[in-house]
Formats: structure tokens, C-alpha cells, sequence
């Protein structure tokens, strides 16, 4: 029986997986059910289905399809990762847990504590604040318009539903051991930190080892803000400040160009942080631009270690690129994770880190891990 999570993006998927690998598994990231199939056995697998932003009917079809998919070939589902600011149609997404799983009650907590998401008498805060009052309720793609937990799931049932408060990362552990002292069949629901509380319980695996990773030779680093999230101007520039990394801006109106200068600058120095120019423009087009852009650096350039911000820009780049899956290596700090490209022509390093997460020094701190690893 393989074992799996489901989450709703690719950064979600990396950084619940990462509690996985942690713990010695093998752990690989795939989107298509060709990558599922051909998944080592003793892997654990994180399937994303990037239904963030799809509305709620598909979003709801594509887990069941999934769900019965992965039960027919002895899948067994261990975790649903949801956003720590309830970004997307997670209650249809539920149903449709629910509607394959009739039995099964659900740990729902989407609390990331360590970054100021937490659950107090079923509220969903950030830093205190209840987060349909926070910036996160003008998301352009998700706008978050509900606090409460209950309203949110709408027709759930709730006493399939337990919605511990976790306003520290021992909550979260302690929420972990009471649902499963019970014997009851149960689902854990919420972020990559109450995978972690998960994980650490060693819930959900059989003996195996997490792979020995293999040399990856030197060459030039890519850094990509594919997320309109403006702490991640803040991280490109002290990255160029403390690191000597140049910034080059993705100019829309010539792509061709942005090109043609980000690789005389990789050729030059080695280093490139690659950002989207501040512009209103439809989040779909700058989502291509920047997969278009970013492969044809990557492969002229030869970049061999990759670092991009926001999971919808390394999802796009990743089918850019025809990479098949990722197979995950280690967790850099929380959130911010380091995989290997499978089906990749050459050998890259791919670090995917979720838009709004981090301080300002994040970049920095992969740019070093990269330089050693």
C-alpha cells in the first residue's frame, strides 16, 4: 500500500511532504497519473492537483477522481494539505474527501503558527487578526471573505469534525495525539506544520531510507519571483545587496530581450535573480511569460540550481520544462524545500518557496545553502 498526500498546489505539496522526508522516506512530488504509476513503490508520494484557483465543481471532481484513482491501485490518502489562509474551494475540495470516505472524521487545522497563522475558538487568525480582516482579503485569485472555521465548511458534517484551537506548534502535536488515541478512522487537514506534527507521530510509514543524493556539478544560479507577494522584492533585494546578486526585470513587451540579457548576465557572474516588472496585467499572462522566459534562460544559461518563489509559477515552469516529477532532498527551513527535476534533460536543484513566506533574509539563506550543496 502506498502511502500519499493530496494538496491544491506545488509549493503546498513540497513543504507538507518535506515532514515526511524528514523522517526517512523517499518522498517524490508528481501531477499526472502517469508519474503516479511509475513512482517507486516504497515511495511516498505528494500529488498535486493545482485546483488553487479552479472553481469549486472541478476542483471537487478532480480529488474524487484522484482519491478513487489512487484507492484502486492501494493508495492510501494521510494528508490533505490546505492554504494556512484558506486560499481555495476547500470545502468542495472536502465534500468530495468526504463522499469517498464516508467514515472518516477530519482533523481540520490550518494553523502555521510559526508564521502567525492560528485557530483560536474556531477563527482563523493572522498575527491576532482575523484573516478575512488582513490583506488576505483582497487576493486577486482567492480573496479570503470568512474567518470562521464552521462557516467556511458550510454543510460538513459537523460531528465528522474536529477544529482544535493551535495557537502553538504544541497545539498542533497535542490536536495529533487525541484524535489518534481514539482508533477511530481519521484525516489530517490543515498546513505543512501540522503535517509535521503528523509526521513526527510516525503515523504513516513503513521502513524504508530516503535516497542517497547524487553530486550535482556547479554552474549557474537562477533565482525567479514568479509571486506578486512584495515581500519577495524585499528578498531579491537583499540578496543583492548582501550577495552581489544582479536583478533583472521580465519585460513583457520584450520577452525575447529579457532573455538574450539574463544569460549574458548568468554567462558573466554566474547569478541572476529574474523578476516580474511591477505592471497591472492579467496574472495569466505574466504566469507564461514568466514559464517561457525563465526555460529558455535556464537551458541556455545551463543553470543547474533553480530557487523560485510562488507554487503556480514552479508548477508552470516545471511543465515548461517537461520535468515529470520532483523528488524531494531536504527541507532548507520551513517552507522553502530543495528537490531534484526528474525528466529534466541535465541535472538541476530546484528550491520552491510559497510567495508570502519567509523574512527578509530567506533568499540570502538559499543562495548559501546552494553554494555548499
Amino acid at each position: 500500500m502506498r502511502d500519499y498526500l493530496l494538496a491544491d498546489d506545488l509549493s503546498g505539496a513540497l513543504d507538507a511532504a518535506a515532514a515526511f522526508q524528514q523522517q526517512g522516506r523517499r518522498v517524490l512530488i508528481v501531477w499526472s497519473l502517469a508519474s503516479w504509476g511509475t513512482a517507486p513503490p516504497d515511495a511516498f508520494v505528494a500529488y498535486t492537483t493545482e485546483t488553487r484557483n479552479a472553481p469549486p465543481a472541478s476542483a471537487a471532481a478532480t480529488v474524487a477522481a484522484f482519491i478513487a484513482h489512487a484507492g484502486a491501485s492501494g493508495g492510501r490518502l494521510c494528508f490533505k494539505k490546505i492554504d494556512s489562509t484558506l486560499r481555495g474551494p476547500i470545502a468542495a475540495e472536502l465534500r468530495a474527501v468526504f463522499e469517498a470516505m464516508p467514515n472518516v472524521r477530519l482533523l481540520f487545522a490550518p494553523a502555521n503558527p510559526a508564521v502567525g497563522r492560528t485557530v483560536r475558538r474556531g477563527e482563523l487568525q493572522v498575527h491576532g487578526v482575523p484573516v478575512a480582516a488582513t490583506d488576505f482579503a483582497r487576493d486577486p485569485q482567492s480573496p479570503i471573505l470568512q474567518s470562521d472555521l464552521r462557516v467556511l465548511l458550510g454543510d460538513l458534517p459537523r460531528d465528522h469534525v474536529l477544529i482544535p484551537d493551535t495557537e502553538t506548534e504544541a497545539d498542533l502535536t497535542a490536536a495529533v495525539s487525541a484524535i489518534a488515541v481514539t482508533g477511530l478512522p481519521w484525516l489530517p487537514v490543515g498546513s505543512g506544520a501540522l503535517a509535521r506534527a503528523v509526521a513526527n507521530q510516525g503515523r504513516t510509514w513503513a521502513s524504508n531510507q530516503a535516497p542517497v543524493p547524487r553530486a550535482v556539478s556547479s554552474g549557474p544560479r537562477l533565482f525567479i519571483c514568479g509571486s506578486a507577494h512584495p515581500l519577495n522584492r524585499t528578498q531579491a533585494d537583499a540578496l543583492r545587496h548582501q550577495r552581489g546578486v544582479a536583478s533583472c526585470e521580465i519585460r513583457m513587451a520584450d520577452l525575447a530581450g529579457t532573455v538574450k540579457t539574463a544569460v549574458a548576465i548568468l554567462n558573466q557572474s554566474g547569478a541572476l535573480s529574474l523578476v516580474v516588472a511591477p505592471l497591472r496585467i492579467d496574472s495569466g499572462v505574466a504566469l507564461r511569460a514568466i514559464a517561457q522566459v525563465s526555460a529558455e534562460v535556464i537551458a541556455l544559461a545551463k543553470v543547474t540550481r533553480l530557487f523560485v518563489t510562488g507554487g503556480e509559477s514552479a508548477f508552470a515552469l516545471c511543465r515548461t520544462l517537461e520535468v515529470s516529477a520532483l523528488e524531494l532532498l531536504t527541507s532548507i527551513e520551513p517552507g522553502v524545500v530543495l528537490a531534484r527535476a526528474e525528466g529534466w534533460a541535465e541535472t538541476l536543484l530546484m528550491a520552491v518557496k510559497p510567495g508570502g513566506f519567509g523574512d527578509a533574509d530567506t533568499w540570502i539563506r538559499v543562495w548559501d545553502h546552494f553554494a555548499v550543496t
